[in-house]
């Protein structure tokens, strides 16, 4: 095994928290180390009331090969070093293991790299504020679940993505198989998973595989300018908005007669919250008074732990 484990690079610059997937040498392929780290630097970044959008995002012209080829025992079989042994990073510290308390999520669950894969997919789409994942170069099996979960998935011309477990005779974690039939439907997606065949970024635009597709030339200039807008907009639509969507998705994909009573209940209650909300919220009078002086809008709704999070 590399005794090359990476690690999650993360700085929040204004109003924008960066987190980075840094390591190079394996074009960012994801160990067990960086996926609790990520669902860690997640976390944090959530509740900081400075940060209104995460940029996701890998060095070295690559974002994510998926998982490691060379971390196959600790990524997607029992048996894995205890996490304690990975190499910690700079940003995100490890506490004693007397500190840790144990990860109501994973007790009982075999202590497994696809489950760790899963738990960093869960933590992206889990985050509260807007969430965009900027691609460039290898974008590949496990690399694509971690792009897509991600709220928009900005990608470059450069941008190779491929679904490729059958190369390597696994099959694709439930949730990344999932959003792959949402995103292109069912021929397609069972065409990239049988054929583990690269796409080219207008392809992956055209199918959905991507959110939006930016020249090479021009992908850091304009994929910043949109990560400044988004955190620029008023953060209490942004929040609000996602939650409404992202519930309404879930119910318009569940099958008729199978949705429960309560989380219709609760879909309703937050829809009629939210409107009541707006209607007296800061946001809204900073909004008519900017758009009425013809002024950039400073709004001040900040993301508290009050706040319901994704249903």
């Amino acid at each position: 095994m590399s005794t090359d484990q990476g690690q999650i690079r993360v700085e929040v610059r204004d109003g924008v928290g960066n987190v980075v997937l840094d390591r190079p040498s394996h074009r960012n392929a994801l160990s067990r180390h960086m996926c609790r780290s990520l669902v860690e630097a997640l976390a944090v970044l959530d509740a900081d009331p400075d940060v209104g959008v995460v940029a996701i995002s890998g060095t070295g012209g690559d974002f994510c090969a998926g998982a490691g080829l060379d971390t196959f025992d600790e990524v997607l079989f029992d048996g894995a070093p205890p996490l304690a042994d990975a190499r910690p990073t700079a940003s995100i510290p490890e506490p004693p293991e007397a500190e840790k308390a144990p990860d109501a999520a994973t007790v009982g669950v075999p202590d497994t790299g696809v489950d760790r894969l899963s738990e960093a997919d869960a933590a992206i789409r889990a985050v509260r504020k807007p969430t965009v994942s900027l691609v460039e170069g290898i974008c590949m099996g496990g690399g694509w679940q971690i792009a897509a979960a991600a709220d928009l998935l900005i990608a470059s011309t450069t941008a190779r993505i491929a679904i490729t477990p059958s190369k390597l005779g696994i099959i694709y974690p439930r949730s990344g198989l999932e959003r792959l039939v949402d995103r292109v439907g069912l021929d397609r997606a069972k065409y990239l998973l049988v054929t583990a065949a690269e796409v080219t970024p207008r392809q992956a635009a055209e199918w959905g595989l991507i959110t939006l597709l930016i020249p090479a030339e021009d992908f850091a200039e304009q994929s910043a300018t949109t990560v400044r807008t988004i955190q620029s907009r008023s953060l209490f639509s942004t929040v609000t908005q996602k939650r409404l969507l992202d519930s309404y998705a879930h119910r318009v994909a569940t099958p008729c007669g199978e949705s429960k009573e309560d989380e219709v209940d609760a879909y309703e209650a937050d829809w009629n919250r939210s409107w009541a909300e707006f209607r007296s919220g800061e946001d809204l009078a900073e909004g008519r008074r900017a758009f009425a002086a013809k002024e950039q809008p400073v709004f001040t709704w900040r993301l508290g732990r009050g706040q319901p999070a994704r249903m």
